[in-house]
């Protein structure tokens, strides 16, 4: 964000928060110490806008004679990017966060700064990683990793210290193994799903990965409609059914 952008509180809404937590189940009661003893860091401006990113991943797949398919592989996990501002100056102080009274008490913003990356983005003693975020606004909740930051100083006060920064800050969706496991129950062969199939897929062997028994692979091409199971396009889209394998 350039200078001419104006941060602003809105009326009524909470200042953003930022947890850090040692493991990814990201418990309440479990967070990381930050400034004067409180758990979380409350920015000192609400930011004016945020980005979010959504992707999924593809293949291209090419047979002869046509000129190919893309192929889907795997969803990336959501990101989302905001800018937070640390103004030194009190030019327009808008209401108190314990960052608010660290940088008027310091006069600079740099150690604070320092801090704030001490607990996001560096690497924990313990873990050997870095913490767990949870960011907090109003209804929305972010549970992630800070993946990059940039901080830039903006103005400085006659001793060179700097008295207003900025932070681009980029952070990673993380989910817990437990909640990854709860997701794949959500497609697991008791739920109907489809599946794009990649070249060199057959149907015996979709059968035996999903379902875990290959002779299944005439209850799927029964519930797709193939005339010639035995050779699958790359790109076709497959009905997987949940299948009672005792009424078969």
């Amino acid at each position: 964000m350039g200078d001419s952008i104006e941060y602003r509180e809105l009326e009524g809404l909470a200042k953003m928060t930022i947890s850090g937590y040692p493991d990814e189940e990201y418990e309440d009661g479990q967070e990381i110490e930050v400034l004067d003893g409180d758990d979380a860091f409350e920015m000192m401006y609400n930011p004016d806008n945020y980005s979010q990113e959504f992707k999924n991943n593809y293949v291209k797949r090419t047979t002869q004679g046509n000129t190919g398919t893309l192929v889907f592989t795997h969803t990336e996990p959501e990101s989302i990017a905001f800018d937070f501002l640390f103004d030194a100056t009190c030019a327009s102080v808008s209401g108190s966060s314990n960052i608010t009274d660290r940088i008027l008490k310091d006069k600079r913003t740099d150690k604070v700064i320092q801090h704030f990356l001490g607990i996001a983005y560096r690497r924990s003693g313990e873990s050997h990683q870095p913490n767990f975020l949870k960011l907090r606004w109003g209804d929305f909740e972010f549970r992630g990793i800070l993946e990059s930051a940039t901080v830039t100083h903006k103005l400085f006060d006659t001793d060179g210290y700097p008295i207003r920064s900025t932070v681009n800050c980029s952070f990673r969706k993380h989910t817990s193994l437990k909640e990854q496991a709860a997701e794949e129950r959500r497609n697991s062969p008791d739920m109907t799903h489809y599946r794009l199939v990649i070249e060199g897929d057959t149907l015996p062997g979709i059968a035996k990965k999903v379902y875990g028994d290959a002779s299944l692979y005439l209850e799927l091409a029964r519930v797709n409609r193939l005339i010639n199971f035995r050779k699958l396009e790359a790109g076709e889209r497959l009905i997987l059914p949940p299948i009672d394998k005792t009424a078969l």
